[in-house]
């Protein structure tokens, strides 16, 4: 199992508790897979879904809503504050099973396959391919880019790309992060259509000394 055992600790420590729907999600959903009124037959799967995010963005659309996550203690309290969905909301390694049969019109990744090594997302890559319909949609939101000062200040890991070892900041205590320059994001997509691929950077002014981020946003197509 790729899935760090650290993820599931932070959620029982209540950190990373996000509730609130990450606005590029619901900016790239609604421009790229918008789904037609009522969502009726439209199914979706999170890959990752944490502390449930964007549940309720993909409720409040109608669709069919199914995610995989590695913590049995996060699944655990979104099955208690969504008793309808508990069959939809599955632990287990979505690098090795992503569980939920097909077809789905999109598979949603926010920041959790970028946290596993090269061989374990082309794995997972493959995996999508598989469960989307034909045109189907995959986006994925905030992978993280190579531009990110946090590149070079974690231990190489598994392949060139993956750093773990990371005492502190944000990569501190959650195992692998894996990172991405433009050929290597286009070489792991290979598989599918790339409809929209944007670079975003981030650097806090004040206080002085905030970390350069730099973030992957893209859509792909079956």
């Amino acid at each position: 199992m790729t899935f760090s055992p650290e993820w599931d600790q932070r959620y029982r420590d209540h950190t990373n508790m996000a509730i609130w729907p990450w606005s590029d999600v619901v900016s790239l959903v609604m421009t790229h897979a918008r789904p037609a009124p009522g969502g009726a037959g439209y199914r979706v799967l999170e890959v990752g879904c944490g502390a449930g995010a964007n549940i309720d963005f993909f409720r409040s659309l109608g669709v069919e809503y199914c995610a995989v996550e590695g913590s049995a203690a996060i699944v655990a309290m979104l099955r208690q504050r969504y008793p309808d969905l508990a069959e939809r909301l599955w632990v287990g390694d979505f690098t090795a099973d992503l569980h939920f049969p097909g077809p789905f019109d999109l598979v949603l990744d926010r920041s959790s396959l970028t946290h596993n090594h090269t061989a374990a997302i082309r794995r997972t890559l493959t995996a999508i391919h598989g469960v989307l319909k034909p045109g189907g949609v995959f986006i994925g939101v905030q992978w993280f880019a190579t531009d990110s000062l946090e590149y070079p200040q974690g231990q190489a890991a598994e392949d060139p790309y993956t750093r773990t070892g990371y005492r502190q900041g944000r990569f501190a205590g959650v195992g692998r992060a894996h990172f991405s320059d433009r050929d290597h994001l286009l070489d792991l997509l290979g598989g599918f259509r790339l409809e929209f691929l944007q670079k975003t950077t981030v650097e806090n002014q004040i206080p002085e000394g905030g970390a350069l981020r730099a973030y992957w946003n893209f859509v792909a197509r079956k």
